[in-house]
This record gives C-alpha cells, sequence and structure tokens, in this order.
C-alpha cells in the first residue's frame, strides 16, 4: 500500500453488530410468509464495517467496542481478527446481549431493510483514556453514543492530539451538531441532509460551510454519487461508480468512509480521495461482503 505523509495505525471508535442477512425476491408484504433464498451471518455495524474495510486494503486498524460474553460475540470477536481487525481494545460487558441486525436484502435491486435489536452498554470515556492515544494517526469515530463521543473528542483535543479524526454523520442525534467543530473531516449521509430539509448534497454541504468554515466533508447521495467540500468552500462532485450489476448494498456507506480515510492518509487532496471512495463504494455494492476490494488509489488495468 502507498503511504502519505503522516500515515500510520488508524483507531475506529463505535459499534460492533452481528449481522443476519436473508436474501428475499421481493420485500415482504405485512403478514406475509415468505422463504429466504439465501442467508449468512456477517460482522456488521457502521464502525467495525469501516475498519474491516480499512484492513483489507493494508492499514493497521484497531476497533474500539463493547462486546457481550456470549457465544454471538465470540463469533463477533472471531469474524473482526479474520478481517485483520486489532481487538485488543474490545471491552467486554458483563451485562446485555450482542447487538443483532436483522437484514432483508432484495435480490432484485441489491437494496437492504434492517431491523436492529441492541441491550448492551456503551463505550465511556475512561475506556477510551485506557488507550495509547497518541500512537494513532488517525480516529475515527461513529456519530453515536453521542455524550460519550463527544467527552472522547473533547479530550482528544485537551490533550493536543495530532493526529486527524473524522466524524461520520448517518442521521440526526441530539447534541451531534454541536460536535461537528471538533472533527477535522465530517462525513455526512443523505438521510442526514433530509432530516434537515435539504434536497441536494451541494445544499447541504453550502449550509455546512456557512457554520464550520474551515472543516472539509463529504456527503453521499446514493447513485448520484457523492460531493464534498473543502477548506476553501469549493463543492466538489464525484460520479457513483455504479457496477453492471447491484449485488449487496449493505455496508456501501462505510465502504466509502474508509476509502475517504485511506485515500487522505495516503497524502491524496479531497477531490482526488472523494473520487477514490466513490471508486471503492461502487465496487462494494457489485460483490457480496466487504472482502476481496480491490486498492481504489490503484485501480487494476483495464483488459
Amino acid at each position: 500500500m502507498e503511504q502519505g505523509q503522516g500515515a500510520g495505525p488508524i483507531l475506529v471508535v463505535g459499534n460492533a453488530v452481528l449481522d443476519i442477512i436473508l436474501t428475499v425476491d421481493h420485500y415482504p408484504a405485512e403478514d406475509e410468509e415468505m422463504r429466504a433464498s439465501a442467508r449468512r451471518l456477517a460482522v456488521g455495524g457502521n464502525a467495525a464495517n469501516t475498519a474491516q474495510v480499512l484492513a483489507g486494503l493494508g492499514h493497521r486498524v484497531s476497533l474500539l467496542a463493547t462486546l457481550a460474553t456470549d457465544a454471538e460475540a465470540q463469533a463477533l470477536a472471531e469474524g473482526l481478527r479474520t478481517a485483520g481487525v486489532d481487538c485488543r481494545w474490545l471491552v467486554r460487558c458483563r451485562r446485555g446481549q450482542t447487538p443483532l441486525s436483522y437484514i432483508l436484502l432484495n435480490a432484485a435491486h441489491g437494496t437492504r431493510t434492517i431491523v436492529h435489536h441492541r441491550d448492551l452498554d456503551e463505550l465511556t470515556l475512561a475506556d477510551f483514556q485506557a488507550l495509547p492515544l497518541e500512537t494513532y494517526a488517525w480516529i475515527h469515530f461513529e456519530g453515536r453514543n453521542v455524550d460519550r463521543v463527544g467527552d472522547m473528542l473533547r479530550h482528544l483535543r485537551a490533550i493536543g492530539y495530532s493526529g486527524r479524526v473524522s466524524l461520520e454523520i448517518e442521521k440526526p442525534r441530539p447534541g451531534l451538531d454541536a460536535l461537528m467543530p471538533l472533527a477535522d473531516l465530517l462525513l455526512l449521509s443523505r438521510p442526514y441532509a433530509e432530516a434537515r430539509g435539504h434536497r441536494s448534497a451541494a445544499s447541504l454541504l453550502d449550509a455546512m460551510g456557512a457554520r464550520l468554515p474551515d472543516a472539509a466533508m463529504t456527503c453521499t447521495w446514493g447513485d448520484a454519487g457523492a460531493w464534498a467540500r473543502d477548506a476553501q468552500g469549493r463543492i466538489l462532485h464525484a460520479a457513483a461508480q455504479v457496477p453492471p450489476r447491484v449485488v449487496d448494498t449493505v455496508g456501501a456507506g462505510d465502504v466509502f468512509n474508509a476509502g475517504m480515510i485511506h485515500a487522505l492518509l495516503a497524502g491524496r487532496e479531497l477531490p482526488t480521495a472523494l473520487q477514490a471512495a466513490s471508486r471503492l463504494a461502487g465496487q462494494k455494492v457489485g460483490v457480496t461482503g466487504l472482502k476481496g476490494l480491490a486498492d481504489p488509489l490503484n485501480p487494476p488495468a483495464a483488459a
């Protein structure tokens, strides 16, 4: 892997989930009984997905997340290790169960519908402070568990952390907007934009830029592509890299986030990083799962 100035290990902070994915030929109607054509178990959760992809791209990546003590948690930890993720900092919780996402994957369109169940303690500031934070070149946060993530972000600023910090904003949550100035890169989503009354990524980024003029930020918009705003206020666009057949959209946003971190750590400027992240997300939706994604900074030559 090509390394840019400042490249080094990455810490991802957030959620690890066991996904139960059922492939169906259409979305079921209420009270319908149907048979799935396939079933698979996979490591999931936004943070865990991003960590797996970064590890697959050759990065040294650690995951900080809570883990239950049940049998599902053992399978989750083993899946992360198999993907190459450093699991030293997983926090075992005596109370609660492994978070589960039940996912219906529509084979006709590759779209997914998710029902999530969580009954597990959240990370604390003490969990975060126990890590050798200064050894990480980049720390990426999933924008949930907002109060504690806020404590962690403020702690980084208080200790003079010199690496880069990214924050994923998938959906509006109380208190989340106040954390945005504490991150170097904001990774925004279409559901967040639409919840804020915006009909386009560019509209959201313009509005955000007025409030956070020095921040770099991105916003994905499905098959319309992805947009970014740089610290000079320029709005950038990367077309969606649509594969011949959309197979599996589960985790596509997490893959995009991994692509942005990967490219920026390799020393690429924001326009190139945006193109690379879009290319990586396009790869992902054309295959099942997260394994075997090619480095978007060095795409294979055309045959």
